[in-house]
């Protein structure tokens, strides 16, 4: 997901509304399927070294950003068969999980 799902700028209301809607559509899968194995969440990055972010952000520093193999691992945690949490957003800033 995107910081863009919880706020409203100028120019960015289709991105912001795919995250919002990737949030949404999360947490309504995760209460369908609270009595199964199976268990779903939002992945929330933050700031990484894309050319999507280059693009928009032309004045920035890459090399001050993480590259996405940095923050990859974070995405196998959240593979683990001992994962209980589920419509939720894991927010690798802070290494845990927050209410969407």
């Amino acid at each position: 997901s995107s910081g863009a799902a919880n706020t409203a700028k100028p120019f960015w209301g289709l991105y912001a509304a795919s995250k919002a809607a990737l949030n949404a559509l999360a947490k309504s899968l995760a209460g369908e399927l609270v009595n199964t194995p199976l268990r779903v969440n939002v992945f929330y990055p933050g700031v990484v070294r894309t050319a999507m972010r280059a693009k928009a952000m032309p004045g920035e520093d890459p090399a001050t950003l993480p590259a996405p193999a940095e923050i990859a691992p974070e995405i196998v945690n959240l593979l683990s068969p001992e994962l209980t949490q589920t419509g939720q957003i894991y927010d690798v800033r802070t290494g845990g999980f927050r209410e969407i």
